[in-house]
């Protein structure tokens, strides 16, 4: 009767192990692949998706679109951070409470700012990142 207890204890742990470690696969997976920047000209509108932190950011007269230096972050507040992959949200020097969606936090970012919603995008490729930005002023004018 023990033997049989102590081998469901055994499968049972090996299972719950097997899980655990699949979730972790997939999570980090979700985080190393990069996003997916759609403009939608019909709604005015950038979808980020991909990873896991989306985003839909309405573009307006109101908004602002610049491009800007990186700036140094200082803390990770509900994101994911892996290497110079940034997505989520986070705090910048000043403790200034933005969202990032960086695929290469050491080149340029797209600065957007809305009022108080502050949000940095860019993508692995710097020559990406720029047509990115000339199409968002596109879809602004």
């Amino acid at each position: 009767m023990k033997n049989k207890e102590t081998k469901v204890k055994v499968i049972a742990t090996i299972a719950f192990t097997v899980i655990i470690l699949g979730f972790t696969v997939f999570l980090l997976l979700r985080s190393f692949k990069g996003s997916d920047f759609v403009i939608n000209e019909e709604l005015s509108q950038l979808e980020i998706s991909g990873g896991l932190y989306g985003k839909t950011i309405d573009i307006d007269d109101n908004v602002s679109i610049s491009m800007i230096e990186p700036i140094e972050i200082t803390r990770r507040t509900n994101g994911s951070s892996i290497g110079n992959v940034k997505s989520g949200s986070f705090t910048l020097i000043g403790d200034i409470p933005v969202y990032l969606n960086l695929g290469n936090s050491t080149h340029d970012w797209i600065a957007i700012i809305d009022g108080e919603d502050k949000y940095y995008i860019n993508l692995k490729d710097e020559q990406e990142t720029i047509d990115l930005y000339n199409d968002l002023l596109d879809l602004q004018n």
